[in-house]
């Protein structure tokens, strides 16, 4: 699991908020640290609710459009958060959610990666063998030497006109035929999957608020719980 970690307090200490920390019981500071920790929990998760209606770009460019896989939902539940009297943390669980600092190069251990063609949208998010319970995959090569899992378009409808067709009648052995039977209609080579030894994913810095406003929701909330208990509104 990709995980991607932010952790602050520690940069507050030759700081006059720093300062004040100091001076507060363990208890005191672990309160403060809990505020910066919600805040910055709270600005991960609404940042994924502002860009999940714009990050679908690749479930789009199928044709037709493909189903939204529930990237950005998982992306919200795998935020947490912890702290203790000397620093808060807030890490976020979530399979490539690290392409936010940099791009991701994924090379395949044994087997090839299956990446989902654009011509098949019912591939997207989906594995090679939960995509083979209802369609009829196999291996494929073009001339150019570009590896897929393929289908035909035409299979499913075949076998759904066999299943609807009455049994024959018993009839009187006929003597084969010196006639070549005609090829069966095997339809359009479709791509499922192309088939790769490697991928490159491109860094999205987007997919995560910026440093700027992580530092400023961590430092704001500590320095509202410092004045809260110098004021002693706690």
């Amino acid at each position: 699991m990709a995980t991607v970690t932010m952790q602050f307090g520690t940069e507050l200490k030759d700081t006059p908020v720093g300062a004040y920390l100091s001076a507060f019981n363990p208890t005191n500071r672990r309160e403060i640290y809990n505020r910066a920790a919600t805040g910055v929990w709270n600005l991960v998760r609404r940042h994924f609710r502002e860009i999940e209606p714009t990050h679908h770009r690749t479930a789009n460019s199928f044709d037709p459009p493909a189903t939204p896989t529930g990237y950005w939902e998982g992306a919200i539940k795998g935020t947490t958060k912890k702290y203790d009297a000397n620093s808060a943390t807030v890490t976020i669980n979530q399979p490539g959610i690290t392409r936010a600092e940099h791009e991701l190069h994924i090379k395949a251990k044994s087997k090839l990666l299956t990446i989902p063609a654009r011509p098949s949208p019912e591939a997207y998010g989906r594995r090679a063998r939960e995509v083979a319970l209802t369609e009829r995959l196999f291996f494929a090569q073009t001339r150019s030497g570009v590896k897929m899992l393929a289908t035909r378009d035409n299979v499913a409808a075949s076998i759904s006109r066999l299943l609807r067709r009455k049994p024959p009648k018993l009839e009187r052995p006929r003597r084969a035929s010196r006639t070549r039977p005609k090829k069966p209609d095997t339809g359009n080579l479709r791509p499922v999957f192309w088939l790769r030894s490697e991928v490159t994913v491109n860094r999205d810095e987007g997919i995560l608020p910026t440093k700027a406003q992580i530092t400023e929701t961590a430092t704001n909330e500590i320095a509202v719980g410092v004045r809260d208990f110098v004021l002693g509104r706690k």
